[in-house]
C-alpha cells in the first residue's frame, strides 16, 4: 500500500518575500494619504459591508512562517468586508500597507487546506520585506469547517477562485491611493491551496500578477482530495491498520534501496522516478516498536492491490505516509467526501473500502472537476502578458503527490511547443527529501528563506533561475530546473551543494 501504488492511475493523467530591498533598485515610497482617509472601491458585483483603516505599530508574528522573516512592522491595516448580491456572504479582506519603506510592489497571499488565507502568518513577512500585501478568508471560516459552507454556491465560488481575485483588485487600488502610485510589480505567493490559487490566477485572471510563486500546488484538487484516502481504504479493505513503526521502517527501506542512484549515500532519493523499490523486500523484518515489543513486517503490510485502470498518483518512495494512513482518515479527504460528495457532514466516512473510494473518485472528477480543478495547461494568455511562474515541489510531499505537478508541467510543455518555450514563462523545481510545503516530515534540504527572490530577479531583471538553493537538515542542494536531476560530482562533502551538479 506504499508510495507510487497508493491509488491506481487514470491515464497519465493538495506557503517568500524577505527581499533585500536595496539590491533590487526600487524606490522606498512613503504614504501620501492618511490611513484613516482611505476609501475602498468595491469590485464589480460586490457591495461593501464595512471598512476600517487603522494604523498599527510593532506588529509581528511569533510562530514560524514560510513567507520569509517576520519582523516588527508598522502598517495601515485596512479591513474590508463585502458581499455579493443577495448571497448573504461576508467576505473579509485584510490589506496591510507599510507605513514606511514600501518597495513599490504588491504581494497577494494564499491559504492552506480549506482556509483561503493565512493573514498575519503571511502578511507580516511580506510587509517586513517592503510589500503591500493582502489576504482573504473568502467568506468561509479559517478552521476548515466545510460543513458550514459546502452547500453555498457563492461561498464555493469565492473559495475556488473569486475572492483572491477581488482581494488583488482591492489591494492594488488601496496601494495606489495610499502611496499615490500604482504598484510597479505584483507577485503572488502561496503553497498547497495557496499554490492552487496562484495557478488559478494565471489561468483565470492572467492580468492580476507579473510573477506567481505556486509551491506544491493543489491544482488537481478533485482528484487528490479523494486519492489521499487511499492508504486508509486499503487497510480498511483487509480490516487491519499498519502501525506507524512499520510504515517508518518501509519508508527508510525505500530510501536505502534507492539512495545510491544519484552517486552518493546521502540519505536522499534525488529522482524517485528511477527508484524500483519493492516493499516485499522487507517482509519478515523484525522491528523494535513501542519500547521492548517486537513486530514483524508481514506480506499483508507490504502488499498493494492490482487494478486494471489507473486513477491518480500515489506518493513517492521515501515519503512519510503516516498522516494518510491513520484513522479516522486525512481531514481534507474525509471532509471532501462527507460534505461535497455525500452532501451529509454527519456521515461517518472512516471505514471506506477500495471499491467505494474508486466510485467517490469518479464522482468527484465528474461532478466537481470543472469548478475545482485548476490544471488547465493553456497558459498562453499569461505567457503573452509576460508573466512568470515558479513552482517547487518536494519529492517527499506526504499530502500532494508530486507527480501531479510533473504531469501538469508535461502537458504545459506539450501545449507550449516544447521545453525551451515553456522555460520562458514556467519553471518547476523538484526537491529531494522535501515534505509538503517544507513540513517537518521532510528529511532533506529545506525551502529557501525567500522563495520570491528568484522570481523577482526573473520578472524584473530577466534572470531566469536554473537552480534554487535549498538548505537544512545538515545539507544543501542547488535544486535543478526540472527535468534535470542532481548527481554527485564524485568528491567533496556530500552535504555541500557545491559538490553536486545537474544532469
Amino acid at each position: 500500500m506504499l508510495y507510487n501504488r497508493m491509488l491506481p492511475l487514470l491515464g497519465i493523467g493538495l506557503a517568500l518575500g524577505s527581499l533585500i530591498q536595496g539590491c533590487l533598485g526600487t524606490t522606498l515610497l512613503p504614504p501620501i494619504t492618511p490611513c484613516s482617509s482611505l476609501t475602498v472601491t468595491p469590485p464589480d458585483g460586490t457591495t461593501l459591508i464595512n471598512v476600517t483603516a487603522t494604523e498599527r505599530y510593532n506588529v509581528t508574528y511569533d510562530l514560524p512562517t514560510y513567507n520569509g522573516v517576520a519582523g516588527h512592522v508598522n502598517i495601515c491595516d485596512v479591513e474590508v468586508f463585502l458581499t455579493h448580491g443577495d448571497a448573504g456572504d461576508a467576505v473579509r479582506f485584510a490589506i496591510y500597507l507599510p507605513l514606511n519603506g514600501w518597495n513599490g510592489r504588491w504581494q497577494g497571499t494564499g491559504g492552506g487546506g480549506f482556509a483561503a488565507g493565512g493573514f498575519d502568518f503571511e502578511l507580516v513577512p511580506a510587509v517586513t520585506s517592503g510589500y503591500s500585501a493582502g489576504a482573504t478568508d473568502a467568506g468561509v471560516n479559517l478552521e476548515g469547517k466545510t460543513e458550514l459552507w459546502y452547500n453555498s454556491t457563492q461561498l464555493v465560488e469565492n473559495f475556488v477562485h473569486l475572492s483572491f481575485h477581488e482581494m488583488t483588485l482591492i489591494g492594488k487600488d488601496l496601494s495606489e491611493k495610499f502611496y499615490g502610485k500604482k504598484p510597479e510589480y505584483s507577485y503572488w505567493f502561496g503553497c498547497s491551496t495557496g499554490g492552487r490559487q496562484g495557478m488559478s490566477e494565471a489561468q483565470r485572471y492572467p492580468e492580476d500578477y507579473d510573477g506567481i510563486f505556486a509551491g506544491a500546488p493543489a491544482i488537481n484538487w478533485e482528484k487528490l482530495a479523494v486519492a489521499d484516502y487511499w492508504p486508509l481504504a486499503v487497510q480498511n479493505q483487509v480490516g487491519e491498520l499498519i502501525s506507524p513503526c512499520k510504515l517508518s521502517a518501509m519508508q527508510n527501506a525505500s530510501i536505502q534501496a534507492c539512495d545510491l542512484l544519484d552517486g552518493a549515500a546521502d540519505g536522499l532519493i534525488s529522482n524517485p522516478l528511477k527508484c524500483e523499490f519493492n516493499a516485499m523486500e522487507v517482509v519478515g523484518t523484525r522491528l523494535q516498536c513501542d519500547g521492548d515489543s517486537t513486530v514483524i513486517i508481514t506480506e499483508q503490510d507490504a502488499t498493494t492491490d492490482e487494478w486494471g485502470e489507473l486513477l491518480w498518483y500515489g506518493l513517492e518512495p521515501g515519503t512519510d505516509v503516516a498522516i494518510l494512513a491513520a484513522q479516522p482518515g486525512f481531514d481534507i479527504s474525509t471532509r471532501w467526501i462527507a460534505d461535497f460528495l455525500l452532501q451529509d457532514p454527519e456521515t461517518d466516512v472512516s471505514n471506506i473500502k477500495e471499491d467505494e473510494l474508486v466510485e467517490f473518485f469518479r464522482q468527484s472528477v465528474f461532478e466537481l472537476g470543472d469548478l475545482w480543478g485548476t490544471d488547465n495547461p493553456d497558459l498562453s494568455a499569461y505567457r503573452e502578458r509576460g508573466g512568470k511562474i515558479l513552482t517547487w515541489h518536494g519529492w517527499a510531499d506526504e499530502i500532494i503527490p508530486p507527480l501531479g505537478t510533473v504531469n501538469y508541467w508535461q502537458r504545459v510543455v506539450e501545449l507550449a511547443g516544447g521545453e525551451e518555450n515553456t522555460d520562458e514563462f514556467y519553471r518547476v523545481f523538484m526537491a529531494p527529501g522535501l515534505g509538503h510545503c517544507g513540513s517537518e516530515n521532510g528529511y532533506g534540504p529545506q525551502i529557501p528563506i525567500d522563495n520570491l527572490t528568484p522570481l523577482v530577479e526573473w520578472v524584473e531583471n530577466g534572470k531566469a533561475p536554473e537552480t534554487i538553493l535549498f538548505s537544512g537538515n545538515g545539507q544543501s542542494r542547488n535544486i535543478c530546473k526540472f527535468p534535470k536531476e542532481l548527481q554527485y560530482c564524485g568528491s567533496g562533502s556530500i552535504n555541500d551543494a557545491i559538490n553536486w551538479k545537474c544532469v
